[in-house]
């Protein structure tokens, strides 16, 4: 009788783990939708550009997944090199 009950109790954890298992794996997802600034043209980047306060954009052009150029920025001029990720770094 006794193993019964064990080996019940063992089948009701193995469902329990398993389900948990299960519903971790519907939850965590790889986002794929994101494609990167790599796969934007030129008119793209600069409306990105032109988004954050960056103005008269020039020079523009791709260095490996970066896009790379200059422009106007707070009434100043800024060299500008936005990764992969979309972060806009300046110089």
């Amino acid at each position: 009788m006794r193993d019964r009950i064990f080996a019940g109790a063992a089948v009701a954890l193995s469902c329990t783990v398993a389900l948990s298992l299960a519903a971790c794996a519907t939850h965590e997802r790889t986002r794929t939708d994101y494609v990167g600034t790599g796969s934007l043209d030129e008119s793209q980047v600069t409306q990105l550009l032109n988004n954050d306060g960056y103005h008269d954009v020039t020079n523009l052009h791709k260095n490996g997944q970066d896009w790379v150029g200059s422009a106007t920025r707070n009434g100043g001029p800024v060299n500008f090199d936005i990764d992969p990720t979309g972060t806009i770094h300046t110089q």
